[in-house]
């Protein structure tokens, strides 16, 4: 049984940044960067790029690594995650995937920022406090509001503000690791379940392609 595998979903048509799996910043592909830092985690023995985007598999066959083409109607924009890494997993490993690998670990190529050490960090809280499932998360003092009909202050109390250095923190998961047990994944067909275990990262690290003002830090920070 493999106790460690690297699923990097690489769908192709993102709106916001166009082709933002493939840029390239500093000369290396934006994908590169989880690919390079998967590649150094030494835990991982498995690594599976799934990816509609003929680009990407080229650099796959380059990389000497092994990748799963996603059909198309598991590649629309509104397809899940969880959908992602259950038909991946099923077709890699078969139905009863459990058997084959013990835990998966989803690494998202919109975060360049987290290298290996971070991936090593995370298996060992990960490990070390048995958790089912583990995600990456900066913290943050932050005056959070909501609205539902009205509008709600959601991380503190308007009416008795408090000086940030006696606010509580507030956790913002970045997408940048996900670990969990894979016979579980299977079962709740959720990435988190069970006991869940935080990786704290900074913020700059937890940096997560969405907007081009993204792209611009990311720039300037590689």
């Amino acid at each position: 049984m493999i106790e460690y595998v690297a699923v990097i979903p690489a769908r192709k048509g993102s709106i916001r940044i166009k082709n933002k799996n493939i840029l390239k910043i500093k000369k290396k592909e934006i994908i590169k960067y989880t690919i390079e830092a998967a590649k150094k985690t030494k835990k991982i023995k498995k690594i599976i790029v799934t990816t509609n985007d003929n680009r990407v598999i080229e650099l796959c066959k380059k990389e000497k690594l092994e990748y799963f083409i996603r059909p198309d109607y598991i590649s629309k924009s509104e397809t899940s995650m969880e959908k992602t890494l259950l038909f991946t997993l099923t077709k890699t490993f078969g139905r009863k995937f459990y058997n084959k690998i013990k835990n998966v670990i989803l690494l998202q190529p919109t975060s360049p920022l987290r290298n290996h050490l971070d991936i090593d960090k995370s298996i060992k809280i990960f490990k070390k406090k048995k958790y089912d499932s583990l995600f990456s998360a900066y913290k943050e003092k932050s005056f959070i509001w909501k609205y539902n009909k009205k509008l709600i202050s959601f991380s503190y109390n308007y009416k008795f503000r408090k000086n940030t250095q006696k606010m509580n923190d507030t956790i913002f998961e970045n997408g940048a690791i996900y670990i969990f047990n894979a016979k579980k994944f299977a079962r709740f067909k959720n990435r988190l379940f069970g006991k869940i275990g935080i990786y704290f990262m900074s913020k700059i690290k937890s940096l997560d392609l969405d907007e081009k003002i993204d792209l611009m830090i990311l720039k300037q920070t590689i």
